[in-house]
């Protein structure tokens, strides 16, 4: 399997509804490609501090690289990429695109469900 990362730093100049129809239409032309397993983006949370301008993100897990070059051309036939590219920073020099093999998922020893433990004080 194989992680498709990407990291948008998206113009402040963009509006979050366009930015949001961005990413829907990403969402759509990935869910709509056969070798997709999974979907997963949105804008960047709060808290390490280290996000080097990159304002959001998403990744798509596919079943295989014929599934990942077929999504690919989904992006170009749509527009979807030069949408992309059109509220990224920079055009493409404001893109960061990754894939990694997922093939081996390894999960800690303990895989029981960890329950968050709270009390009221």
């Amino acid at each position: 399997m194989i992680r498709h990362i990407v990291l948008l730093q998206v113009s402040s100049s963009e509006t979050p509804e366009t930015v949001a129809n961005v990413l829907t239409g990403v969402e759509a032309a990935a869910l709509a490609t056969s070798g997709v397993v999974s979907f997963a983006g949105g804008p960047k949370m709060s808290g390490s501090g280290m996000s080097q301008g990159f304002t959001h993100g998403y990744t798509i897990d596919f079943f295989d690289e014929d599934a990942r070059d077929l999504y690919l051309s989904e992006l170009d036939r749509d527009g979807i990429g030069r949408r992309l590219s059109d509220i990224a920073v920079g055009g493409l020099g404001g893109i960061l695109v990754m894939n990694i093999n997922i093939a081996d998922i390894r999960k800690p020893d303990d895989a029981r469900s960890k329950k968050l433990q709270l009390r009221w004080v």
